[in-house]
């Protein structure tokens, strides 16, 4: 199944955050749609009523019965796993997506349910030991998933950004990162734009960047924190217009996100507007009370030590 454009068109409905109509956002999955599983395994359709229901408790009650039946199918193996790393069972939700796989080692979605219940684990992990270990097995099964689907967008996607942000010791290679994102914009993948931006930021070339970035925009495409590390370095630049762009950008798509109002309020101080970067300072603490930086920021342009 074809995770494309459409795919991540739908992600703001399921997502946890304020979104804007007709934005696309590139942000990690949050699951398989239920639609496609109906699309691949019709049999499971009593299921689906049931969660379109709101009775996604009693569904995953029944799933765990069918689990422990030799008859059970890759397909009721590959939902459980989902409602179980969604509800934050773990290690449940690893050991049924790889049994998924071990039924149906040729399903590309197995091996995608796999790499989500891996970065599920990924997201907990504590330490740098447990975060590569799950950094590895969630790269690994989105290897997996690409290589059987080359279409899947989330697998280019985590792929992609596995090659920019590792080590070059470690495998990292952002030439890799801008091929994978080369070939999904030819696919009419037109979230990659905003991963191509970072992919040539990240290599220094920012003139490429920027044109990506323009593109990205004109395109009604956001990744919030390439947008964020955009404007950042454009205030290094000393481009105050370039990154005052790039932050209403983030701030029209995410007016939710406590570091889109903080940017804001770091491009203010640069342009010594600090009343008005007080207010954005406030604004960020007031979405998240735990966001520090703003505070202190907020702190000391208030002249509170």
């Amino acid at each position: 199944m074809c995770l494309g454009s459409a795919f991540f068109a739908q992600q703001p409905a399921a997502a946890q955050y304020e979104t804007v109509p007709g934005v696309i956002y590139m942000d990690q999955p949050t699951g398989i749609e239920l639609a496609t599983y109906l699309e691949v395994w019709p049999a499971l359709e009593p299921y689906i009523k049931r969660l379109r229901a709101s009775q996604a408790a009693a569904v995953e009650a029944d799933l765990h019965l069918r689990a422990q039946s030799p008859e059970v199918s890759d397909g009721e193996l590959n939902l459980l796993a989902q409602l179980e790393w969604q509800h934050g069972e773990l290690d449940a939700a690893d050991g049924d997506a790889a049994r998924a796989v071990a039924r149906q080692p040729n399903q590309s979605l197995n091996a995608f349910q796999h790499a989500m219940a891996n970065f599920a684990h990924l997201r907990r992990a504590k330490g740098v030991l447990e975060q590569w270990k799950w950094q590895q097995k969630t790269r690994d099964a989105y290897q997996r998933t690409f290589a059987l689907d080359p279409r899947n967008v989330s697998a280019r996607y985590y792929l992609a950004y596995s090659y920019m942000n590792t080590p070059w010791i470690g495998g990292g290679d952002t030439k890799k990162a801008l091929t994978l994102c080369d070939e999904g914009i030819a696919l009419d993948y037109v979230g990659f734009y905003a991963l191509r931006a970072d992919a040539h930021r990240l290599r220094g070339e920012m003139d490429q960047a920027d044109a990506d970035y323009d593109a990205a925009i004109h395109l009604r495409v956001v990744k919030l924190s390439a947008f964020l590390d955009a404007a950042q370095e454009e205030l290094k630049r000393k481009h105050w217009d370039r990154a005052k762009r790039y932050l209403d950008w983030a701030l029209h798509c995410r007016p939710d996100s406590s570091k889109a109002q903080e940017g804001m309020g770091d491009y203010l101080v640069t342009i010594h507007e600090t009343d008005k970067a007080k207010a954005f300072y406030q604004a960020a603490v007031q979405r998240d009370s735990s966001d520090d930086s703003a505070r202190a920021k907020l702190a000391e342009l208030s002249g509170v030590r």
